[in-house]
């Protein structure tokens, strides 16, 4: 293995594991190709479902209640210019750091990279964001002094998905996840979201190529990751497996440790240590996650047993009791979960912040008349969620069933939640004082686009 390799960290937006190398019946050859050749993480999840604390926890290897992003950077919550991020650890290491395309993190320019391109609307478009990248490893010198850390976000697959330039895909063709409904509207909001993986994976496939063709494979390691489960019924926003859920693969210099596919429990909050375990940079004490570098090099590792996510902020228009509101809210709705292997618990701190959510067979063409905003293809249900929720993963992988208040399941539910309370009390989750932080900044972009 190269002593200090060179990084190319990819990450897009709300992508799950919506890929044919996680068994959805999706085309993305270029994924399932960096999947085979490479390592794929079959249980990963991210430790928040809303796209900057995602992302925020992957950077800082924190929590969101510690590292401050609880909500949208562009709502208010752009990350404190003092939490220090995986950027800053490459900068000292002695890295050059660069980055192309979207990050959502902070507002454009105010990440601490030595070269940031971010500039405008288009930039986060997936193909001009690998432009840049492959102009960038063109320009560098055949044998430079330092190794680079690359970070290259892209908008897709974000909503709206029907691109001018994605594929078009047939309706009949369109894999609908077993957590959805196939209703009409929602089979072709899938078809353009399906066209916009196929647009995203060329540009993965355009990337590689361009790796292996200047000869950078051999010293560089490949992270592509995104930032939470996809935008459907729930789905993103939500704690449930199709919430947090999302694609880990990677592709290592050294041939040996490709092809390899990992079962164990991986968090969004384990990529920042990883990655500088694997650069040789100590790794901060205050990252609260756990590097999974020794379980790819064959050393000791000792797994996770549970994982842990929360929400807090997420910018959406609010729902009023028995409609949603016309109008997009930043609106506090505190939830946390514990996911083991076996068993998924969540807790929901606030349940009338959201109704309960229809279930796929609760969902027929006659409910599914949208106006333009996928929320209101819902039924209108009454009624608050359940304070406590609880799936047997095993046995109900889609969870569709809540067994929080079966007699049998009741020992496995206090263990869960006791962990949950333990680890809210070791990380001071201001839950579990009332004290909900104030936003620290008002809503907007910064001085993006940046002229």
């Amino acid at each position: 293995m190269t002593e200090r390799p060179n990084i190319i960290y990819i990450i897009c937006h709300d992508l799950g594991k919506h890929l044919g190398c996680y068994d959805a019946m999706v085309d993305s050859p270029n994924m399932d190709r960096l999947a085979s050749e490479g390592v794929k993480f079959n249980k990963a999840f991210c430790n928040a479902p809303a796209c900057s604390p995602a992302r925020a926890c992957a950077i800082t290897g924190k929590y969101s209640h510690t590292n401050g992003e609880i909500g949208l950077s562009h709502m208010g919550w752009s990350l404190a210019q003092d939490q220090r991020t995986v950027v800053d650890c490459f900068n000292d290491g002695g890295y050059e750091t660069v980055h192309f395309g979207l990050n959502h993190e902070r507002h454009a320019g105010t990440n601490h990279y030595q070269i940031d391109e971010e500039r405008t609307w288009g930039d986060w478009n997936a193909a001009n964001a690998v432009d840049k990248t492959i102009e960038y490893l063109e320009n560098r010198p055949e044998d430079p002094d330092q190794p680079f850390y690359l970070n290259v976000g892209f908008f897709e697959t974000h909503a709206p998905w029907a691109g001018k330039d994605h594929p078009k895909v047939a309706l009949e063709d369109v894999y609908i996840p077993t957590y959805c409904a196939d209703v009409p509207f929602l089979r072709e909001k899938l078809a353009d979201f399906q066209g916009s993986i196929l647009y995203m994976d060329a540009q993965i496939g355009r990337l590689r190529d361009a790796i292996d063709r200047m000869g950078y494979r051999d010293n560089t390691i490949l992270m592509f990751t995104t930032d939470h489960g996809i935008d459907n019924l729930r789905a993103k926003g939500t704690l449930y497996d199709s919430g947090v859920e999302v694609s880990l693969l990677m592709q290592l210099p050294v041939a040996s440790h490709n092809g390899v596919a990992v079962d164990e429990l991986i968090q969004h909050i384990d990529i920042a240590p990883t990655l500088l375990n694997a650069a040789g940079i100590d790794v901060p004490t205050d990252m609260q996650g756990k590097s999974f570098w020794p379980l790819l090099i064959g050393e000791s590792y000792q797994p996770h047993t549970e994982l842990f996510i929360e929400r807090n902020f997420h910018g959406q228009r609010p729902w009023l009791g028995d409609h949603w509101a016309k109008d997009y809210a930043d609106v506090y709705d505190p939830i946390r979960a514990v996911r083991t292997k076996d068993f998924h618990y969540i807790r929901n701190f606030d349940p009338g912040a959201w109704p309960r959510l229809p279930l796929p067979h609760e969902i027929d063409e006659v409910t599914a008349n949208c106006d333009g905003y996928k929320h209101s293809s819902w039924p209108h249900l009454t009624g608050p969620r359940p304070e406590e929720e609880l799936y047997h993963i095993t046995h109900d992988p889609a969870e569709l069933r809540n067994v929080a208040t079966q007699t049998q399941y009741a020992a496995i539910k206090q263990d869960l939640a006791d962990r949950l309370e333990a680890w809210m009390r070791q990380t001071d989750d201001h839950i579990l004082t009332g004290n909900v932080p104030a936003r620290p900044e008002e809503p907007g972009w910064g001085n993006f686009p940046i002229e």
